[in-house]
């Protein structure tokens, strides 16, 4: 299972996750990224947690940046809206082809635009028969949604997604129970901000992730 770790500054730590392999969950409004590998979250949850409107322009901004740079994200999570099921549904959808609009554009100016892998968020109140339909245009599926609704039904997605040849990510898997649950139910990969809160946040983490593990390679 990959590990994505939320962005840090400081030069420790950062040596510290690249030593254990984990990945950078990319925050939008964080470019750029500072560890490799990497994906960019699209800030939806964030907007949501604070009661904003999804910022999109900071969102395109990110995007295209990484796109003008060369620098490949292992996946972009599409823009959703937390916990609101097939108007979340809708929105992705919208979203998507905008960004696909651009990029076409931006081929045919005649400058670089790579393939990019999208994920597509299900949340709260989604079911396979609404998700199924749209995945043609995306190259894996990410559990968002609420805590309890996404314990409930994460592992009905991992088998959703493998059963149509797709990886399946979850997303804010940060306390040890959580990560072993993770582990249990198949994830391909999962994301977490709480090992950077402080040293023994991320001793508990990696020991969830390996029980074997007896002390920190650093």
């Amino acid at each position: 299972m990959r590990v994505y770790i939320g962005q840090t500054r400081s030069r420790k730590l950062i040596a510290q996750l690249a030593a254990l392999g984990f990945g950078e969950c990319t925050n939008r409004g964080e470019w750029p990224p500072r560890r490799r590998p990497w994906f960019l979250d699209n800030g939806a949850f964030s907007d949501w947690r604070s009661g904003r409107d999804f910022d999109g322009a900071a969102f395109l901004f990110d995007l295209i940046s990484a796109v003008a740079a060369g620098a490949m994200p292992d996946f972009i999570v599409c823009p959703d809206r937390v916990a609101s099921g097939r108007e979340s549904l809708a929105f992705s959808l919208r979203w998507r082809a905008l960004c696909e609009f651009m990029l076409r554009a931006r081929r045919a100016a005649g400058y670089p635009a790579p393939r990019l892998r999208w994920y597509f968020v299900v949340q709260d109140g989604m079911t396979a028969a609404d998700v199924a339909p749209v995945l043609a245009d995306f190259d894996g599926v990410f559990v968002g949604g609420s805590l309890p609704w996404k314990l409930a039904t994460g592992g009905q997605w991992v088998a959703f997604a493998h059963e149509r040849g797709l990886p399946c990510h979850i997303g804010r898997v940060g306390t040890p129970k959580h990560v072993a649950w993770a582990r249990r139910i198949g994830a391909d990969s999962i994301d977490s901000c709480t090992p950077l809160w402080a040293a023994a946040n991320l001793e508990r983490f990696v020991r969830a992730l390996d029980p074997q593990q007896a002390a920190m390679p650093w």
